[in-house]
């Protein structure tokens, strides 16, 4: 067993990484700046590595930081699922959970497999929000978030794994033989594209190439903010789309669009759900997160 000053020099570095900033990680763990700058110190003597680079403004992480990191945090995941694993399944979810979800993925399958679960449980009370933007669990008073991509610290939420989210290019079959087939990413440049709306920025997709993740610029023709209203543009002939394999699923299997460029699937991105530590594995938490698990497990 890790000593308990080692484990608070633990929490320290995380939070600090989390903030970039000593005096803000002591106020949100509420110590003194000097205690948590001593606290990481120390472990960097102990792990004989610089976790961090210094300025008088901010802090970064170094190489053997960020290992360090994430190597903490696939900790704290898996001590979440023992302690989750091993919390007594006799008491009943109780009170109100505040969730937040994903705006299209919740409301088609996070959304849906929570609401089953209040029929089962009628004391849990659920408040369920929709949002792609990142959330701050603790200042926003959120019991639960689930959020796709890889996460950026995170030292004071516990996280667990639900499944990955597969990426899909396709087009109509009646824009396929007016416009050809691209066998290559580069192709693309010669085609119509319906993309994301996300301002100005040029729109590029993602790709797997040497396993490794590169980005393409594609020639948008249509910029949404809605995927399902892609999806549906896409049906219609405007362009090819790059959206999640679950959006685009019911539409390929009956034909009205045809995938492309398989063999360059960009590289999935995982599925959280976080909490804040302060809930541990309470029975509403618990439940709520091995439902969702159950319901991506087939995703």
């Amino acid at each position: 067993m890790l000593p308990g000053d080692h484990l608070s020099a633990i929490r320290a570095f995380m939070q600090a990484s989390r903030s970039s900033s000593f005096s803000e990680a002591a106020e949100r763990l509420g110590l003194s700046t000097s205690t948590v700058g001593k606290a990481v110190a120390r472990l960097e003597t102990q792990l004989g590595v610089r976790l961090f680079q210094r300025s008088t403004r901010h802090l970064a992480l170094t190489e053997e930081g960020r290992v360090f990191l994430e190597g903490c945090e696939r900790a704290v995941a898996e001590l979440a699922a023992v302690e989750s694993a091993l919390a007594s399944r006799m008491d009943e979810p109780a009170g109100r959970l505040k969730v937040s979800l994903p705006e299209l993925l919740g409301r088609r399958i996070a959304g849906p497999c929570l609401i089953a679960l209040a029929a089962d449980y009628p004391k849990l009370e659920l408040d369920i929000a929709f949002t792609n933007r990142l959330v701050d669990l603790v200042d926003e008073n959120i019991d639960l978030c689930v959020r796709v991509g890889e996460l950026a610290g995170g030292g004071d939420l516990m996280v667990r794994k639900l499944g990955v989210q597969r990426l899909t290019i396709c087009g109509a079959p009646d824009y396929l033989a007016k416009h050809g087939t691209p066998s290559r990413p580069a192709e693309l440049a010669a085609h119509h594209c319906v993309t994301q709306s996300r301002g100005p920025a040029a729109q590029s997709w993602r790709f797997a190439e040497s396993g490794q993740t590169k980005h393409v610029t594609v020639r948008s023709v249509l910029s949404i903010a809605d995927h399902a209203l892609m999806a549906d543009a896409a049906c219609r002939g405007h362009g090819l789309v790059q959206l999640p394999s679950w959006i685009v699923d019911d539409a390929i299997k009956e034909g009205r669009l045809v995938p492309v460029l398989e063999a360059f699937a960009a590289v999935p991105l995982p599925i959280y759900a976080l909490w804040p530590h302060r809930l541990g594995t309470t029975p509403r938490v618990r439940i709520a997160v091995d439902a969702l698990v159950d319901c991506f497990r087939h995703f």
